[in-house]
């Protein structure tokens, strides 16, 4: 289990998650929002690996969509369910492809791999990754004049 601490903002007196690398240290959305100004760039979303939403290739994006698409159907994350969703796009995915990106994406602290079974391993965005998800829709959305509502909890809707 991660410590809590770990995963919360820079900012003193901020209980928020750590969402988003800025000057003054890693960041919440809210703060960071607060930072923007002050800086008048925007703070640039990177994973405790160290990588970016623009580093990502468009395969590695879209195993991260359908691991969120899954997850927000109840449905189970392992390789296979994953595979199958992925080539509701593309017209077939090999598994070397798949499983050599699950593991990069791992490797770059997005992902988390746990074990359903003794053959079969599950696949968690963590938060970095859904931070990610989120600030590309906040940015998609805004490139076509769309607004993005927020839950109580944060997350986008």
């Amino acid at each position: 289990m991660r410590d809590a601490h770990l995963y919360t903002c820079d900012t003193p007196e901020c209980n928020g998650l750590k969402e988003v690398i800025t000057p003054d240290g890693y960041v919440c959305h809210d703060c960071a929002d607060e930072l923007v100004t002050e800086y008048e760039a925007e703070p640039e979303l990177i994973a405790d690996g160290g990588t970016s939403w623009a580093e990502l290739t468009g395969f590695k994006r879209d195993v991260l969509e359908a691991i969120a698409q899954l997850e927000r159907d109840g449905e189970e994350t392992y390789g296979l369910a994953i595979k199958n969703h992925l080539e509701q796009g593309y017209s077939k995915v090999l598994n070397g492809r798949l499983y050599q990106n699950l593991d990069a994406l791992e490797a770059d602290g997005l992902l988390e791999r746990d074990e359903l079974d003794g053959r079969t391993n599950s696949y968690t965005l963590t938060p970095e990754a859904k931070a990610m998800l989120e600030e590309s829709i906040r940015r998609r959305a805004d490139a076509c004049g769309l607004q993005v509502a927020a839950t109580d909890g944060g997350e986008v809707t």
